[in-house]
């Protein structure tokens, strides 16, 4: 069963990487602390304020710079997104480092692929209080679970989340190991890609990595 899947990973990763068509990394450092990052548009799913997006000092790095989801408003189902503008993918690899920094309804974070709109799109996302991963699709604004599994989500502290997505086959890994295997067909058609938070999540992310076709 190792083997397998292993073997499923390696040629999804082959095929996203032959694709070639385009291949970029968002780290923010071009970008003016207090301000929202050249190359975005925003969004929100759900209720409540819309989300506020800002370039900002790491915490732990000053030197560093990072993009934080810095709204606090407390409405449970609320999504704020951060969309990239530019480019449109079906299959490709996406991977962002990102840190729970606060939150008491909820600290979690995600991955956005095949966005068509603030409604319609792939999700997969960890969560801190929960203590899992998982992958959903979100439709006509409403969020379903298709593949959910638990996994240690340490708050303050920098995770890695990765998706690799080949037709209606998408992979997940999470710190380096995989932690979810899922196929759905809801959405087959290219679309945008981006980076969502939950309710009163603050979170960062730094080193967003698009490449695909």
């Amino acid at each position: 069963m190792i083997v397998t899947r292993l073997s499923v990973l390696a040629v999804l990763l082959v095929s996203t990487a032959s694709a070639g068509a385009a291949d970029k990394t968002f780290d923010f450092e071009r970008d003016t602390p207090g301000s929202a990052p050249a190359g975005f548009e925003f969004a929100r799913t759900g209720q409540g304020a819309e989300g506020k997006w800002l370039v900002e000092a790491d915490k732990d790095d000053p030197k560093n710079r990072v993009l934080a989801q810095t709204s606090a408003d407390p409405t449970d189902y609320r999504f704020p997104l951060a969309i990239v503008k530019d480019g449109s993918f079906t299959d490709l690899t996406l991977s962002v480092r990102a840190r729970p920094v606060s939150g008491d309804v909820v600290q979690g974070f995600g991955l956005v692929w095949r966005y068509r709109d603030a409604n319609n799109y792939y999700l997969t996302r960890c969560n801190a209080d929960e203590d899992n991963c998982t992958i959903y699709h979100v439709v006509k604004g409403s969020r379903r679970s298709f593949q959910n599994k638990s996994v240690k989500v340490a708050k303050n502290t920098w995770h890695t989340l990765k998706l690799v997505a080949v037709g209606d086959h998408f992979v997940v890994t999470y710190d380096g190991q995989q932690v979810l295997d899922a196929h759905d067909g809801t959405f087959k058609e290219a679309g945008r890609v981006g980076l969502w938070t939950k309710a009163d999540s603050v979170i960062q992310f730094d080193d967003l990595n698009v490449s695909g076709k």
